[in-house]
């Protein structure tokens, strides 16, 4: 038995052999007019703009992100350690996004804009998971992996997406380099600008520190692209709100004194500013108090304590410093390379 066509095609075929009346030709000119209509000079400007607009505002948050992530390693690693590779990861995760986005779009099965904004909210997650093995990483090799496997596959889709829509303006000849220069010099700029806004304005309030603008921009990404792929962020959410220490909220600083009690210490206070993380920790068995910022020690000091009869004052844990560099200054009849000198400080 034949199968009967469509209504559509059964339209077209009348269409197409419709006899040319004059009733027939106006509708065809209207037809033809209306769509010229629509295909002003304005509205393809304002699909332009549109376009363009879309590709700023990921490369300028997906910067953003670069910086706050390279700020969210620096109080496990320290700042120095944590900026050592991020500058050649961030070009290599921008540059295979940008040369991959033809490739990515052909063998995942959703659209490359909707799958950032949840890789964005499972970013912090997967850091609180690897910070424990920091130890084991080392500082040289430990913020590489971790951005590798957090801010990498952001990059990299970020990048495909924006070299994707500028694919649309289908730009040849010399001008073809044109968009791929100009969006890497904007999000250099960006990523720039938004890590000294974001010391700038750390501690303000709970969203304005390390966290938690990792948590803004993941969901400016979700209010760029919103799907029913976000549904899979919401445990990446929960687990921020509820299991991760790095928030800087009353329960996860209980959560945080009770690991930290195993080892024999409790944390006292702690904020983000302008120079750093800033946290208080004290022994509770050795009976000393010390500031960190990031991963530097300020300073400390012994608290009053009583050994036997004896009432230890509070005194500076500086001063077994200021002793080991005092013999510098003491003098020998014959002098000895500082390379081959030893002393005994007791």
């Amino acid at each position: 038995m034949a199968k009967p066509k469509s209504q559509k095609g059964a339209s077209k075929v009348t269409e197409a052999s419709a006899p040319l009346t004059q009733e027939n030709f106006e509708k065809e000119l209207q037809a033809l007019a209306q769509k010229a209509k629509e295909q002003t000079l304005f509205n393809r400007a304002k699909d332009s703009a549109g376009t363009v607009f879309k590709v700023i505002t990921i490369l300028a948050v997906a910067a953003a992100f670069s910086a706050a992530s390279q700020l969210n390693l620096s109080p496990v690693y320290g700042a120095i350690p944590a900026s050592i590779w991020h500058e050649q990861v961030v070009n290599a995760a921008c540059f295979l996004g940008w040369s991959g986005s033809f490739w990515l779009r052909r063998k995942l099965r959703w659209r490359l804009i909707d799958l950032v904004p949840v890789i964005a909210f499972y970013i912090p997650t997967v850091q609180h998971l690897l910070f424990p093995f920091s130890g084991t990483l080392g500082a040289t090799n430990g913020p590489v992996v971790t951005e590798v496997l957090t801010l990498v596959p952001l990059l990299v889709l970020s990048a495909a997406c924006a070299g994707l829509l500028w694919d649309e303006f289908d730009i040849q000849g010399v001008w073809q380099f044109v968009p791929g220069t100009a969006s890497f010099v904007f999000f250099k700029v960006a990523s720039s600008w938004s890590g000294n806004y974001m010391q700038r304005t750390a501690s303000r309030t709970l969203l304005q520190t390390r966290l938690g603008y990792q948590v803004q921009l993941a969901a400016l990404y979700a209010l760029l692209a919103p799907s029913k792929l976000l549904l899979y962020a919401v445990p990446a959410l929960l687990h921020t709100a509820v299991f991760n220490t790095h928030v800087q909220s009353s329960w996860a600083t209980q959560a945080l004194n009770s690991t930290l009690a195993g080892q024999g210490y409790k944390l006292l206070a702690r904020q983000d500013s302008v120079t750093g993380y800033i946290s208080v920790l004290e022994s509770v068995k050795d009976h000393y108090r010390v500031l960190r910022c990031d991963h530097s020690l300020l300073g400390g000091e012994w608290l009053t304590h009583q050994n036997g009869d004896d009432i230890i004052v509070n005194e500076p844990i500086y001063a077994i410093f200021a002793m080991l560099e005092a013999v510098r200054l003491v003098e020998v009849p014959v002098s000895v390379p500082d390379v081959e000198a030893q002393a005994l400080v007791m």
